[in-house]
């Protein structure tokens, strides 16, 4: 594939979806506030495949420049991918506005609106394919994430109604809704459980915590054209967790 915009290249799932694509001959466009060290070294390894831009995706109104820019820059985006994330845990009375907003301008308004402009006929190419990411955190009762749960239903309810325009424009849509993955954000609220509470996750997940390259080959086949009969659906990976005995 060609120009496949990951956001959050630096995280764990965008990495590990960026590395996959690089080994396989595509050319990545890799957006994040910071690069680290692992994504630096990929861009020297790789000059002709990895390119790296800095964004800020929490200022919306940049976005549709920067994708123009890119496409004119490397060609029509092939495919786009959002990583980029966080959480805030906090029980509803102490959950901020400031954390409600955040999150949703990060998690669904800026995807939104770089999907938007990737629709435009000069941004994007025949068979483009885009994934994005929800969380089980949408579907059962995670208590502390009601923000994060919250923007995450956001881009599910998104999706439908996009997939059906954009598939008349030649582009694809899907999302995975991932249980947990053991990234670095996953981390910040794994790493606050009591060690009977980190245990009690564990089993309910017979296959076990994900892994960032468990989640990247769901990812990379769906960009790909061998998933091209596969358009507006929503597939969970999740570890056994939905069909554990209880």
């Amino acid at each position: 594939m060609k120009n496949v915009i990951i956001t959050g290249v630096s995280g764990g799932i965008g990495k590990a979806v960026a590395m996959r694509l690089l080994a396989g001959g595509s050319s990545v466009i890799g957006m994040d506030r910071v690069f680290d060290d692992e994504i630096l070294e990929a861009a020297r390894r790789f000059p002709e495949q990895l390119f790296l831009r800095e964004a800020d995706l929490m200022d919306a109104a940049s976005l549709p420049g920067l994708v123009a820019d890119l496409a004119a820059e490397y060609g029509p985006v092939g495919g786009f991918v959002h990583c980029a994330g966080f959480d805030k845990m906090a029980p509803l009375h102490l959950t901020k506005t400031e954390d409600i907003e955040n999150l949703w301008r990060l998690h669904a308004l800026a995807p939104m609106v770089m999907i938007g402009a990737i629709s435009k006929k000069k941004n994007h190419e025949d068979g483009t394919a885009i994934v994005l990411i929800s969380s089980q955190s949408a579907h059962e009762g995670a208590m502390g994430h009601t923000a994060y749960a919250a923007a995450k239903g956001a881009i599910e309810g998104y999706l439908a109604p996009a997939a059906a325009e954009l598939m008349e424009k030649g582009i694809r849509i899907n999302e995975v809704c991932f249980g947990p993955v053991r990234t670095p954000m996953a981390s910040g609220w794994m790493e606050k459980l009591t060690e009977d509470g980190l245990r009690k996750l564990t089993e309910s997940y017979p296959l076990g915590i994900g892994e960032p390259e468990d989640a990247a080959g769901l990812i990379c086949f769906l960009l790909s054209k061998e998933a091209r009969w596969i358009n507006g659906q929503i597939i969970t990976a999740d570890g056994g967790h939905a069909v554990r005995k209880v």
